[in-house]
């Protein structure tokens, strides 16, 4: 494998066998460059078709390694080492110095002109960081790259900020992400962070905002619909029209059942002198008093170039027109109606059959689909519940790699399945179980849902198996102190047992995997293991192997 470079069947092997692993690990740190960026290439692959125990793996046996070659300043190892590292992180939060020391070599490198040939790769990397325990130190550093002269830096801490605190209803961090982003929108020519950033705000906006991050939406909507006409890049006016609808969406839900405060804000915009945001805001809610209302008062005013030229298309007995646009007319211009868009007002692209993309496991479009459509997951718990059991696995399979794929925050869309998915844990098909054990761990772990760790605590006694399949994920995902303890001390009997020998090693497995820390009693444990090492099951011996090589090198 090491000289032939076949990288496909390298692959294979690394995925069956650990040490082969390793060995890729290995040769990333001391190969020559030809070796190390093969090496990288089949790393990726092992990545992308491995699960979350491999990329564990690789994250204590060889983050270090990967990172250095970022360090490298080889073109080639450089684009390689980014990709291997997207992968790494996506879904997979990284501990705090482990977080800490790649946003360091990122800056490094997003500092250096020399480095611009991977501004994508850097972008797409930045996307998925993000670390499963924000602290005092990281929130220093992001805070540091947001407030950072360079733009790039600062986007790159808008994003960070976004992934580690917005999802977490943090309503200083949605504040400063949208007024911070609406500074780098207008800026110089860098169409690349430009983009970025429309990224950035559209993934923020699909998340319920506090209500005191709508003061900012008016100044962040003028920008908006400004690079929605001005900008000469094609894909950007398309995301800048797309962010442009879902700001005057949240405008127009918020102001509308407060028609004093709608009022108020739009008269301290005028006396601010900011005549074209008052618009953009009158115009967003599509209130015809409003609309009046701030007509006249810039006449007042004596900004006749500000005062609205509207079209009105339809409108209702209540006074809610649909307006289509405005803009300023020149002082000696007269009134010229505009064709209306062709298409219904108001028209919405049809969204997806969910069914279809299930038995497609097409896992982006479902994420697409319940970002923007939360209530498409009934249709989910309804595959669930089917006795049709090839759909049943169809929508197992696809939420299995769903909850990898949503952030943190949007995982609670996902939480009306939690019933049915309680259920499906105590299902007489081990795969149907395997796979529900997974979904509950994430929604425990990353989406916050402290109550179905409890559950599964208590199912220790009650109903073991479904319980030690349950921590053998969640142990993978989160390190809970508290957890560990209670499961320690169900471990010592479950693993002398053979109906739940095999679940409980790779609960152990899990945790251990984390370190051999002070919770894990060797006394207790390694004597258990010993007797394993002789078991007939050469999977349990692999396992008990592993496990009891980290306490011999703890």
């Amino acid at each position: 494998m090491v000289l032939s470079w076949q990288i496909n069947e390298a692959v294979e092997l690394a995925l069956r066998d650990s040490d082969v692993l390793l060995m890729l690990l290995d040769m990333v740190g001391h190969g020559d460059e030809d070796t190390k960026v093969r090496a990288l290439l089949a790393l990726g692959e092992v990545l992308k078709k491995g699960d979350d125990r491999t990329k564990l793996l690789v994250m204590n046996n060889g983050f270090g390694t990967i990172v250095s070659a970022l360090e490298s300043g080889s073109p080639r190892l450089v684009t390689k080492a980014l990709r291997v590292l997207s992968v790494l992180v996506d879904g997979f939060p990284l501990r705090k110095d482990e977080f800490l020391y790649l946003v360091d070599v990122l800056v490094s490198l997003i500092s250096d002109p020399k480095m611009e040939f991977a501004s994508i790769e850097m972008a797409n990397l930045v996307t998925k960081l993000t670390t499963s325990h924000p602290s005092p130190a990281i929130r220093s550093k992001i805070s540091w790259l947001v407030s950072h002269e360079n733009p790039r830096l600062k986007g790159m801490g808008l994003r960070l900020l976004l992934n580690v605190f917005v999802f977490t209803g943090d309503s200083k961090s949605v504040l400063t992400l949208l007024e911070e982003a609406s500074d780098l929108l207008l800026g110089d020519g860098d169409d690349l962070l430009r983009d970025f950033v429309l990224d950035v705000l559209l993934e923020a906006l699909h998340a319920e905002l506090p209500g005191e991050s709508i003061k900012s939406l008016p100044r962040l909507l003028s920008r908006v619909k400004k690079l929605a006409v001005q900008s000469d890049d094609f894909l950007i006016r398309s995301k800048a029209k797309k962010l442009q609808g879902r700001i005057e969406e949240i405008l127009a839900s918020y102001y509308r059942s407060r028609p004093d405060e709608a009022k108020n804000v739009l008269h301290r915009l005028v006396l601010e002198g900011e005549y074209e945001m008052a618009m953009d805001l009158a115009i967003s809610l599509g209130d015809e008093f409003l609309l009046r209302w701030l007509s006249k008062t810039l006449e007042h005013e004596g900004i006749e170039d500000f005062t609205p030229r509207i079209q009105v298309v339809g409108g209702s007995s209540e006074g809610l027109p649909a307006v289509l646009e405005f803009s300023p007319p020149a002082p000696s211009s007269e009134f010229i109606e505009e064709e209306p868009p062709s298409g219904e007002v108001g028209e919405v692209s049809e969204l997806p059959p969910m069914e279809k993309l299930v038995d497609d496991g097409d896992i982006a479009a479902i994420a697409d689909v319940l970002r923007a459509r939360p209530e498409g997951v009934s249709e989910l718990e309804s595959f669930l519940r089917s006795r049709d059991a090839e759909k049943r696995s169809n929508a197992l399979w696809a939420l299995s790699k769903l909850v990898s794929r949503l952030n943190n925050g949007e995982l609670e869309i996902l939480n009306p399945l939690i019933p049915v998915l309680f259920e499906v844990i105590e299902s007489g098909n081990p795969w149907e179980r395997n796979k529900a054990a997974k979904i509950l761990a994430f929604l425990a772990s990353r989406g916050g849902r402290r109550d179905v760790l409890e559950s599964f605590l208590s199912f220790l006694g009650e109903r073991p198996l479904s319980a030690l399949e349950f921590f053998g994920y969640y142990f993978i995902y989160a390190w809970d102190e508290e957890a560990v303890s209670q499961v320690l001390k169900f471990l010592k009997d479950a693993l002398t047992n053979p109906q739940l020998q095999f679940p409980a090693l790779m609960v152990l497995d899990a945790i251990t995997m984390w370190g051999i820390r002070p919770e894990i009693d060797r006394s207790i444990f390694e004597p258990i293991l010993h007797g394993l090492l002789k078991s007939d099951d050469e999977e349990v011996r692999k396992i008990a192997a592993r496990i009891m090589e980290r306490f011999k090198t703890a």
